[in-house]
């Protein structure tokens, strides 16, 4: 190798130096990302359940001394003692559970009756010696009673504890407080007043004078009052989604009127109360 080779080479290596750093600068090192964390879905409706029953008051919640008096000779009573609600209820764990639930409470349909012990004054149509057709005062007999009616609904807001599962069943105590509606209506002396059309002649007939006074003298009332009830029961699990529940439940509206029937007399009294058997179907909204 000559000198002048020697000599350029060495000034090669002193010209290229000063580029290594900077080489190595603009360099960028490799950049890491962590794992994305891996996607869980939210069951929505998770806790969130639908209830509905329906029950049977074998306590009579409205009080009957059913014993006709006076003029009366028969008495009916077409009280219906079944009860039913439907709801949303929320599992806020696995011990504990509300529920908001609306219902219809059992109604009572009852009456005295006397036949033809009334009478109902109206007017006729005849002809007189002229060929004119007048109207003259007239009656005819009418059967008389006594009648009333008593019905209601509720919201009540409910809290259950679960008391663990046993070979599939679920026991549980609860009870809730809420708005129950009563309405009474009561009717004293109605009369069963009938018109008649007149004849071909266009004479005869019955015209009742005032159809609307023979509702008798009519009293009504619908008012909002406290309620509370007090259960207990058990549930068995069908499906995954869906229960069974069988229980008992006292249900009080210590403030609700209602129309009794006390041996003849249809006297306002104050206090729904009743004990119910109740069926029941719980669905899982999960």
């Amino acid at each position: 190798m000559t000198v002048k080779m020697r000599i350029a080479l060495a000034l090669a290596a002193i010209v290229l130096m000063p580029l290594t750093p900077v080489l190595a600068a603009d360099y960028d090192p490799p950049i890491y990302v962590d794992q994305a964390p891996d996607y869980v879905p939210v069951e929505v409706g998770s806790g969130w359940y639908l209830r509905g029953d329906v029950g049977y008051a074998f306590s009579h919640p409205f009080e009957h001394a059913e014993t006709v008096t006076g003029p009366f000779d028969s008495l009916s009573d077409e009280s219906s003692l079944f009860t039913g609600s439907i709801g949303m209820g929320y599992h806020i764990n696995d011990y504990l559970r509300v529920e908001l639930n609306g219902g219809i409470l059992p109604t009572d349909k009852f009456g005295e009756h006397a036949r033809l012990a009334a009478t109902c004054d109206g007017t006729t149509l005849e002809s007189d010696i002229f060929g004119n057709i007048n109207s003259i005062p007239d009656s005819q007999p009418c059967d008389l009673s006594n009648n009333a009616s008593n019905k209601g609904y509720s919201v009540m807001a409910n809290g259950y504890v679960d008391l663990g599962t046993y070979v599939g069943f679920t026991p549980y105590v609860g009870g809730g407080v809420g708005v129950a509606y009563n309405k009474y209506y009561r009717s004293i002396g109605a009369r069963d007043c009938v018109e008649v059309p007149v004849n071909s002649a266009g004479t005869g007939g019955f015209f009742c004078n005032d159809p609307a006074g023979y509702e008798g003298e009519t009293d009504t009332e619908g008012q909002f009052s406290l309620a509370y009830s007090i259960g207990a029961g058990f549930s068995y699990q069908v499906t995954k989604n869906v229960s069974v529940d069988l229980g008992y439940e006292y249900f009080s509206a210590p403030g609700a009127k209602f129309v009794a029937y006390d041996g003849g007399a249809f006297n306002i009294r104050k206090g729904v109360d009743y004990q119910t058997v109740k069926l029941g179907v719980r669905y899982d909204l999960w």
